[in-house]
């Protein structure tokens, strides 16, 4: 049959076709009529496949028995491993696993019609009266008592419990594909009224104790002075409070005492540290490239600019819509700006062009730019939307709608924009005085241009020759491998070298990209216009086009647009999951229709709209999180609400949750008085170093092939990957870490030998120095006693086994020093994908003389989980 006509044949055979889809869902074989060779590249649901979805009324207690007595075990049995989240593929884009899904359907709209058993394609294919439609497939038709069951369950008006939506809120929090909760406008929500309205101190609170009290549920008590202190401190800066501020605050009986606090730890310079390093995991940093292009050096000599640039934004509460800006096009709106004042662009303040690492300090793919340009697309969509976008690479997204076109017009943003060839040509962060440090790079500089232009040459004249000499080519090959790492250490070592943005530029002429069909680039469908998400346009069917230009500021104003439902959400969502140790949705890297519902979803919608009429501010929403109610709550148990709501989503008590290895890291060398606070940014140190027992974890050198594997211990996420939540494991290595690791033992040492405590000549007084410094509260009797016993009898320095211990130390004094030779050269050959793992703070701690008992007793202490998690 002519495609033409068949095309006729389908559209005026509207349940056919219908049929066909439910048919090629549950995997048969497709009609005839539909060749291969007719399909549109393009699903096109019908009409009213997208017609919002009414709201679920109330369910009698006869249905609700019935349906799970009868209808939810087939769907579960029979349907999900082919129409539901878990499984592998969706068939159709039919999702049966809730009420929203049912009713929305799949790729030719809803699967039933309430209360007409015989209008419903789903009852249709059990029955297997249609040799064309059938489910389940290949013969494995349900038995008469379930057909039965699932007609009479249509008949009755398909009574669902089920639902997208959390219990106590709206029904606007449901639905699925464009009725989706998260694409759905931010709209006004009034602050609910509650019972106990003495117990809330801001807004928060009154969302939070609402749905508590729906659940005939209450709040924990408010946790101890020290307690919250604690919290908020690591919260808010990743470091424990000194014991001068825990005698400050629990001294203090002001009204305005938690906000004092609150206001001191967001003014701090740590702030911007601790906070930088949560963007950081999202934007996928490392200081390496992963899989190099060519022969290229594989270290990105100015990726600490970036980091920086994250840290001082957070500092100065830059407003969130221009940190996404900035981002993304800090260059194009350098040159709107100096095009608007009549300005050259060279004049112009350039510092911000440091943000644009975002988008370059990904993995280079070999130089694949395809690959290089999908990993733009896929962290741009996961840090600022919350949707996977580069899911859409190869055919339309599979559960969002989000169709491949709209994938392609991305590409082509990200394809019209490449940073410089050479990295003598990125711009300078700030000025560079010509002093003589400078001078000397720069004839470093001449040196390695001449050198590399003469190995283009013998490299053209070698081509030229067309001789088959191979020990010719690996030579030339060893020169431009040699000249590409003395590239890379002039760049990260030479004292003249002045910081550099990994920025990136439009090309000359933008041009737009086609399609590629199933991801091919040989199959190339029709070319699409730049511009943004078909879901996330005020105007879905008049999308402006990016036409000026590679698109990329006009992406970012788009993204940062108020009107955007997603950005402000995603954000919200992220700073709770810091504080709360869960997010409203736990996927904040996906609040597509794979999440699951927001707990709170009202609350969610208020904290957006706050967040934007408070001008973006990140510092103010993190004030108003951190001074509620709900947030000085105690983490104490309560067996009934623990069988109600074991996970505490409703928020009855507060998290515990361990600490992370930069907060662990931090803190132990902050207890240890020994953490430079002073040195704010900078070059990245190596772990074997001796700064990595002076600065903070986040200065750390992060290789993308080759993490440290102590990081990676402790749940560091892939730096090849955005990552907005870690994960806790608990594996034996952490411990073995503790207890063995020089930087532990030696912080302990630090301690002991703190002037404070050696002023000490109580050893009661002592024992309560080091909780006050490790956990910050007072030890108890019981606690002083155990602490004092284990001092008594450990052996003393006078004891028969100090020889022994003097010698086991000398050894280990030789075994440092070589682990910390073997590391020096390690340092200098970054070069390469080395596999040593050296000692952390190696170069450190060379001497290993013994340790006395109050310096293994804070190593003990330091081990504890009270040291390692968060109440």
């Amino acid at each position: 049959m002519p495609a033409a006509l068949a095309r006729k044949f389908c559209a005026a055979n509207a349940a056919a076709l219908g049929a066909v889809a439910v048919l090629l869902a549950c995997g048969m074989a497709p009609c005839p009529v539909l060749r291969a060779a007719d399909k549109p590249t393009t699903t096109n649901k019908p009409a009213d496949a997208d017609i919002p979805i009414p709201p679920a009324g109330p369910i009698s207690a006869a249905d609700r028995d019935f349906f799970e007595a009868h209808v939810r075990p087939v769907l579960v049995n029979e349907c999900y491993k082919c129409h539901s989240r878990d499984a592998d593929k969706i068939k159709g884009g039919l999702m049966l696993d809730t009420r929203e899904g049912v009713l929305h359907g799949g790729e030719t709209g809803p699967a039933l019609v309430p209360g007409k058993p015989d209008d419903s394609l789903i009852i249709q294919a059990i029955r297997y009266t249609d040799d064309d439609l059938q489910m389940p497939p290949k013969g494995q038709k349900l038995s008469d008592d379930e057909i039965a069951d699932l007609t009479e369950w249509v008949r009755r008006g398909a009574p669902d419990p089920r639902s997208l939506a959390v219990k106590g809120s709206t029904p606007n929090y449901g639905g699925v594909g464009r009725e989706h909760w998260s694409f759905l406008p931010v709209k006004p929500v009034a602050v609910p009224v509650v019972q106990d309205a003495a117990w809330c101190l801001n807004p928060i609170d009154n969302f939070v104790l609402a749905r508590l009290e729906t659940e005939n549920m209450k709040p924990n008590p408010a946790a101890d002075r020290r307690t919250w202190l604690r919290r908020v401190t690591f919260d808010l800066i990743g470091l424990p409070p000194s014991d001068e501020d825990v005698q400050e605050f629990v001294t203090d009986n002001s009204p305005g005492a938690y906000a004092k606090v609150v206001d001191r730890l967001l003014a701090s310079p740590q702030y911007g540290e601790h906070w930088a390093r949560y963007w950081l995991d999202v934007a996928r940093f490392a200081d390496t490239k992963g899989d190099t292009p060519r022969r290229d050096d594989p270290r990105f000599p100015y990726a600490w600019t970036y980091r920086d640039y994250v840290i001082d934004a957070f500092n100065h509460d830059k407003p969130y819509n221009q940190f996404i800006i900035e981002q993304l096009a800090a260059d194009r709106l350098v040159a709107e700006e100096a095009k608007r004042t009549h300005t050259s662009v060279d004049k112009m303040d350039q510092s911000s062009y440091a943000a644009l690492g975002f988008l370059t300090l990904g993995n280079q793919f070999n130089g694949n730019i395809r690959d290089i340009v999908n990993d733009q697309i896929d962290v741009t969509s996961k840090a600022f939307l919350g949707l996977t976008v580069s899911c859409a690479r190869c055919h339309d997204h599979k559960f969002d709608p989000i169709p491949q076109k709209d994938y392609y017009s991305l590409y082509g943003v990200f394809a019209n924009s490449r940073p410089p060839e050479s990295v003598w040509k990125l711009p300078f962060v700030h000025p560079v005085p010509r002093d003589a440090a400078f001078l000397d790079y720069e004839a470093k500089v001449i040196a390695l241009v001449k050198r590399d232009a003469q190995l283009k040459e013998n490299f053209a004249e070698f081509r030229r020759s067309q001789t088959n000499d191979p020990v010719k080519r690996r030579e030339l090959i060893r020169q431009e491998v040699q000249i590409q790492g003395d590239i890379g250490d002039l760049e990260s070592d030479h004292p003249g070298a002045p910081p550099r943005s990994c920025a990136i530029f439009d090309v000359p002429h933008p041009e737009d990209y086609p399609v590629l069909l199933r991801g091919e680039a040989e199959n190339k469908g029709d070319i699409v216009p730049r511009r943004f998400l078909e879901i996330l346009s005020p105007d879905p069917k008049n999308r402006p086009e990016w036409r000026k230009d590679s698109g990329r500021l006009e992406l970012a104003r788009a993204i940062a647009d108020p009107a955007n439902p997603m950005t402000a959400r995603v954000l919200v969502n992220r700073l709770w999951q810091q504080d709360f140790g869960h997010g409203f949705v736990d996927t904040p890297d996906d609040l597509g229709t794979q999440s699951s519902a927001p707990t709170h979803p009202e609350l969610l919608d208020w904290l957006a709209g706050q967040f934007v009429k408070d001008g973006w501010s990140i510092k103010k929403l993190q004030r108003l999180i951190v001074l509620s109610q709900v947030y000085r709550e105690s983490s104490d148990s309560n067996p009934a609400y623990d069988d109600v709501d074991p996970d505490n989503h409703l928020l009855w008590r507060a998290n515990l949750h361990r600490l992370d290895f930069e907060e662990l890291h931090d803190s132990l060398l902050f207890t240890a008085g020994t953490l430079d606070l002073t040195k704010i940014g900078g070059k990245s140190v190596l772990l074997s170093s001796a700064d990595f027992a002076t600065r903070r974890c986040l200065y750390t050198y992060v290789d993308r092939h080759n993490p440290p594997e102590l990081f990676t211990q402790f749940d560091f996420p892939n730096p090849s990957v955005p990552s907005g939540r870690r994960y806790d494991t608990l594996v034996p290595q952490q411990a073995l870490f503790l207890m063995n690791s020089a930087l532990v033992m030696e912080t302990a040492r630090k301690l002991v030998e703190r002037p404070q405590f050696q002023g000490l000549t109580a050893d009661p007084q002592r024992v309560t120095f080091l909780y006050l410094e490790i956990f910050n509260r007072l030890p108890s009797g019981k606690e002083i006693s155990s602490c004092l016993d284990y001092i008594k009898h450990n052996p003393g320095e006078n004891s028969a086994t100090a020889t022994a211990a003097k010698n086991m130390a000398d050894a280990a004094s030789r075994i440092a020093k070589r682990r910390a030779e073997i590391s020096a050269k390690a340092a200098k050959n970054l070069r390469g994908k080395n596999a040593y793992q050296p000692e952390p703070a190696g170069a450190a701690f060379l001497d290993r003389t013994p340790v006395d008992a109050w310096t293994k007793l804070a190593d003990g202490l330091f081990q504890t989980n009270e040291a390692i998690f968060l109440n």
